[in-house]
C-alpha cells in the first residue's frame, strides 16, 4: 500500500511535533508502510497472562524456530515480553505479542528486526499499523516495540522514554489525544491519517486513539 500526503504542520508551542518535508517524507512513510509476508504460527501451546512470576508460561519454541531464531534469541525475546507482561498486563498470544487487557496489542521486534510484525496474524499480508488504530511506537521512523489502539476515551499506559513515533491512522474525524503524568490532555494529533516520525515520549504517560 503506498500513501501519498503532503503535510506541514509544526507546533512550536507544543511538545509533539507533527511534521512532513513534501516527497522526502511521502517516501519514508510509502517506505513504511511496506506490508511483510506474516509466516505461519505454528506449535503455540496457550497464552500467557501477566503480570506474576506464577504465571503459566507456554512453549513458544516451535514458533521461534518457524521464524529462525536460536534458543538464546528466544530467550532474550521471552525476557522483553515478559517485561512488558510485568509493567502492562494483557496476555501472551504469541511469541512476541501480548493482547491487552483494555484492548489493542503490543507486539516486540524480532532478534536482529527493526519493526515489529505480528506473527499471530493468519498468513499473509499485513499493515504495521491497520486502518482505525493509533499506533505508538518506542523507537523514532516506526521501529522498535509497537503498541496499537483502537478504543476511543481509553488512556493507555506509555511506559517509554526519549525519542520514539507514532501513526494516526483513523478516520480524518479523530484526532489521537496524548495525556502527562497527572491525566491532563497536553496534546491532540491532527485526524488521520498524521504521523511524527520523531516524537518525544518523555512527558507522555497516557495515550487515547480519539
Amino acid at each position: 500500500m503506498t500513501i501519498r500526503m503532503r503535510m506541514e504542520v509544526i507546533l512550536h508551542d507544543g511538545p509533539v511535533r507533527v511534521r512532513a518535508r513534501g516527497d522526502a517524507l511521502t517516501a519514508v512513510i510509502a517506505t513504511a508502510v511496506t506490508v511483510f509476508t506474516i509466516l505461519a504460527t505454528t506449535g503455540t501451546a496457550g497464552a500467557v497472562t501477566g503480570p506474576g512470576p506464577n504465571s503459566a508460561r507456554p512453549d513458544f519454541s516451535a514458533q521461534a524456530r518457524s521464524v529462525g531464531l536460536n534458543t538464546s534469541q528466544a530467550a532474550a525475546l521471552q525476557d522483553t515480553v515478559n517485561g512488558y507482561l510485568a509493567t502492562m498486563g494483557g496476555t501472551q498470544t504469541a511469541i512476541n505479542r501480548i493482547d491487552l487487557s483494555a484492548g489493542g496489542r503490543l507486539l516486540v521486534p524480532l532478534p536482529g528486526e527493526q519493526r515489529a510484525r505480528d506473527l499471530s496474524a493468519p498468513d499473509g499480508p499485513e499493515e504495521f499499523c491497520p486502518y482505525t488504530y493509533v499506533c505508538a511506537f518506542s523507537l523514532p521512523n516506526f521501529w522498535g516495540t509497537s503498541l496499537q489502539f483502537f478504543t476511543c476515551n481509553q488512556l493507555n499506559r506509555i511506559t517509554w522514554t526519549g525519542t520514539g513515533s507514532w501513526i494516526n491512522n483513523q478516520r480524518a474525524a479523530l484526532h489521537a489525544k496524548f495525556y502527562d503524568r497527572n491525566g491532563n490532555l497536553g496534546w491532540t494529533s491532527p485526524g488521520g491519517l498524521s504521523w511524527d516520525v520523531e516524537a518525544s515520549w518523555d512527558w507522555v504517560w497516557w495515550l487515547s486513539p480519539c
